[in-house]
Order: C-alpha cells, then sequence, then structure tokens
C-alpha cells in the first residue's frame, strides 16, 4: 500500500508462449526493485486478458502500461477497450540495455507466492554456453516471457540518463 511508483508491463503471448503481464515499484534512492503482482495465461484474446486485468488484478483505464510493441494490433486493442496502452519504444540494442539495468540494481525482490512465474524465471535465465561451457554473448530469447515484460514497463526508467 505504500508503492506510489508503480509500473506495468505486457508480454503478448497465445501457445506455447504465454501472455504474461506484470506489476513493480522502483525505488530509484535504494535502487531496487519490487515485484509484486503477475498474470500469465495462454490462449486468451485480448479482450479476455483486459477482462482479467480490471476484474482480477484491478487495473484501471489510469494506469499506464507499457507492452512489446512487436504487436501493434495489440496495443491498439487495449487501446480501444480503454487502457492505457502504449508500445515498448526498441530498438538497436534495447534488450541488451534492459538487462544491463536490470543487472546494475542493488537488488531485485520478487514476491515468489504472486508472482511464482517470475521468480522461476529470474531464477534461471542464464546465458546460453557453447558445447565447451563458453558463454555465449548475446542474450537468449527464450523462457523470459516476465522479463520481458518488466523491462517494457521499466524502460521510461532505465532510458533515461543517470538511472
Amino acid at each position: 500500500s505504500t508503492f506510489d511508483r508503480i509500473y506495468m508491463g505486457i508480454d503478448w503471448g497465445w501457445y506455447p508462449d504465454p501472455f504474461h503481464w506484470a506489476k513493480m515499484q522502483y525505488d530509484a534512492g535504494r535502487h531496487t526493485l519490487y515485484i509484486f503482482d503477475e498474470y500469465r495465461v495462454n490462449k486468451r484474446s485480448n479482450q479476455s486478458t483486459w477482462s482479467d486485468l480490471q476484474e482480477i488484478k484491478g487495473v484501471t483505464s489510469y494506469d499506464i502500461i507499457t507492452a512489446d510493441s512487436a504487436e501493434p494490433k495489440s496495443v491498439s486493442d487495449y487501446r480501444e477497450y480503454g487502457a492505457l496502452c502504449r508500445g515498448a519504444e526498441k530498438g538497436p540494442d534495447s534488450v541488451r540495455y534492459g538487462i544491463k539495468w536490470l543487472q546494475s540494481l542493488t537488488a531485485i525482490i520478487i514476491d515468489p507466492v504472486r508472482c511464482p512465474a517470475t521468480a522461476e524465471e529470474f531464477q534461471h535465465y542464464e546465458y546460453d554456453r557453447t558445447a565447451d561451457g563458453e558463454v555465449v554473448s548475446g542474450y537468449p530469447d527464450a523462457n523470459n516471457h516476465s522479463i520481458d515484460a518488466i523491462r517494457y514497463a521499466m524502460e521510461r526508467v532505465w532510458k533515461r540518463k543517470g538511472q
């Protein structure tokens, strides 16, 4: 109830990739990210997920949601339903910059009861390796739906200079 800087993000999905919505608070003074709510489903329409976010998660038309801009139709659908949804500003190296920002934080605190999928992803996400065990540069684009939703939500922060 004391969180006052709430951010929300969406990574669109259908199947086998899930739709993933994440809700978090960023404490700039402590350089700490608190992830305290999630909603993850498969094979659900945009209308259905938006209704669920409103009814189950209490999201309102005043809450800013930053979503994956690779699906402009989904962003547009959410806007049509009354959501304050915007597409993430993707670009060269946006994945690398977003993950490096997450890595730079003092702490990322995840509520494992409310956010089991997010906790699982953050615990198991790691660099790919060659057969010899050498780390491959770049970030794997698999099993990272909550991480992507969080990167999108937080881009307004990590894209600011000095953050």
